[in-house]
């Protein structure tokens, strides 16, 4: 009996659609920094944009697209302007303040085991662990792959503002159109995969406009703090604290390291102990208030189970497991593990895609009735 690819297809339609799915993803893999770049983007500024058109009630929808960009544009502007130079200034001084550093904390550790010697054979290994040589080595590693793709995520970053605005604006017809499709030789396709994709789309959407509202706390908090301290470096250290703040959990570790490494080269142990009361602070905020209104409204997972799903992400996915680890896993799990209901929708892919927030669309020639601006986001 012959294989027949056509007879195969009509009988694993699921399979084949999700295969080929998954193909495409995998074709699009070296684009995928700035697919994802430019759907964060158009999430967050859409959910900018349906608070001012939905609560705040305007009118003109696509003004409040081109003021949102304008701003994000302006803010652009004045950061280069302004912030950067003093970040560049910032990090040379770090760079040449590193060895000053290594050589303080190799010294305070040196006093700790004369001072300690029952517990010293532990802080002799520490004191290995932050040599000037692995240090510098690993540093410079990193540094190297951060200088090499980052003029490449920047040229991404500006790209997917000009796509994300184009997707914003014109997002009503955008909406109308794909909605079409469940009309098309493609409506197989459609009715499979769109409630799924809008679903996944939600969770890693919320995940990052949360982790991007507690990040730009946890920031602006550190500033202050840093600022009335008095450690210097503010500004490169604001940067990286942002930065890291976008990794759940393990970017307070990640972050922390810096701004110890700059307080105690500035003012020795009683700076330090000044930062770390002001890190532990911090992160307290973050863990008993921010979470809890914020992160808790999208998902709320155990730290040790994000550290475990952010340590195997990083294993499989490399730096983007890092980013999409935690929302990957919490849709897993909604969709495969705690939802009661998922053999009864398979295969109703329209009533699914409603569920998911997808208005009820007009079949051609019908009364066109106007689209959500929502998207389903």
């Amino acid at each position: 009996m012959s294989f027949n690819i056509a007879e195969f297809a009509r009988d694993n339609k699921v399979i084949v659609i999700w295969t080929a799915f998954a193909g495409l993803i995998y074709l699009l893999r070296d684009l995928f920094g700035l697919v994802f770049i430019t759907f964060v983007l158009s999430f967050v500024t859409h959910s900018v944009c349906r608070f001012f058109t939905h609560v705040l009630k305007v009118r003109r929808r696509r003004v409040v697209v081109c003021g949102i960009y304008a701003m994000l544009l302006l803010a652009i502007a004045t950061f280069i302007i302004m912030g950067f130079p003093k970040i560049l200034a910032e990090a040379g001084e770090f760079t040449r303040q590193l060895p000053q550093s290594i050589a303080k904390v190799e010294q305070n550790i040196d006093g700790f085991i004369e001072a300690n010697p029952a517990i010293g054979p532990f802080l002799e290994k520490a004191r290995e662990g932050v040599t000037l040589d692995i240090l510098v080595g690993k540093g410079w590693g990193w540094g190297r792959s951060i200088i090499s793709r980052g003029w490449h995520y920047i040229s991404w970053f500006f790209i997917a503002i000009i796509f994300s605005f184009l997707i914003v604006f014109d997002l009503p017809d955008l909406i109308q159109k794909f909605r079409s499709l469940r009309y098309t030789r493609l409506h197989t396709v459609y009715d499979e995969t769109v409630s799924s994709v809008i679903q996944f789309g939600k969770v890693v959407g919320e995940n990052f406009k949360a982790q991007i509202y507690i990040s730009a706390i946890n920031t602006a908090l550190t500033f202050t703090g840093l600022t009335i301290i008095g450690t210097g470096m503010t500004a490169l250290l604001s940067v990286v604290v942002f930065a890291c703040g976008l990794v759940p959990v393990m970017g307070v570790f990640i972050s922390s390291v810096p701004v110890m490494l700059v307080a105690i080269n500035a003012g020795g142990l009683a700076m330090l102990s000044y930062v770390l009361i002001l890190i532990v602070v911090i992160h307290a905020i973050e863990a008993y208030i921010l979470n809890p209104r914020i992160v808790s409204s999208v998902h709320h997972i155990n730290p040790v189970v994000t550290l475990i799903i952010l340590y195997i992400a990083h294993s499989l996915m490399g730096m983007w497991g890092m980013f999409l680890g935690v929302p990957i896993s919490v849709y897993v799990y909604a969709q495969a593990v705690n939802n009661r209901n998922g053999g009864q929708n398979h295969g109703q892919g329209r009533s699914a895609a409603a569920r998911a927030g997808e208005a009820p669309a007009p079949a051609p020639g019908g009364a066109a009735a106007p689209p959500d601006p929502a998207g389903g986001s």
